[in-house]
């Protein structure tokens, strides 16, 4: 999927304006796994968000802070190439792809399939999503499985809560 430019607009003195085009980050947040890429579409703190929000740069991290919004395109890849990164990386290859990266963050998460088909993994219950399905995600334990041939491409909108005090951190097996 190509990834374009971000464009942000707003009003500065009664007048509607560009405030800003710039490149989109692309960047793989797990060394062991090159094949997992986010695409940082917009990002801020702001809480509430006004008229002066404008996109934070800001290096990624999972965590937010509540009220925090980070809106991104994020490439689920395939089990395939996930067990090719991790083997060029000496990491072993999970048996149960199900139980691998599980976790669960302090946020209200909004995810859309763009492109392709994965499955959510939360709890005892998979689902499969496929291209134009949503899913409203609040804080479950969870993990993806891409058991097709082709990335999936989600949207994905990440709004920070306070912290529950019952989460698990998340951790690459």
């Amino acid at each position: 999927m190509k990834i374009g430019k971000r464009f942000v607009t707003g009003i500065h003195s009664e007048d509607s304006k560009l405030f800003s085009e710039s490149d989109i980050s692309v960047f793989a947040p797990y060394e062991a796994l090159p094949c997992f890429q986010i695409h940082e579409l917009f990002y801020t703190e702001d809480n509430p968000q006004s008229l002066a929000t404008r996109h934070l740069a800001k290096a990624y991290q999972i965590d937010l802070p509540p009220g925090a919004m980070r809106v991104m395109v994020v490439r689920m890849p395939t089990i395939q190439e996930m067990a090719r990164d991790l083997k060029a990386s000496g990491q072993a290859i999970p048996e149960d792809w199900s139980k691998h990266n599980v976790h669960n963050t302090d946020s209200v998460d909004y995810v859309f399939v763009l492109s392709g088909a994965i499955s959510c993994v939360t709890g005892d219950d998979t689902f499969e999503l496929k291209q134009g399905d949503f899913l409203a995600q609040v804080g479950p334990l969870h993990t993806w499985v891409n058991n097709h041939d082709e990335p999936c491409y989600v949207l994905c909108v990440m709004v920070g809560i306070e912290p529950s005090g019952e989460r698990m951190k998340m951790a690459v097996e």
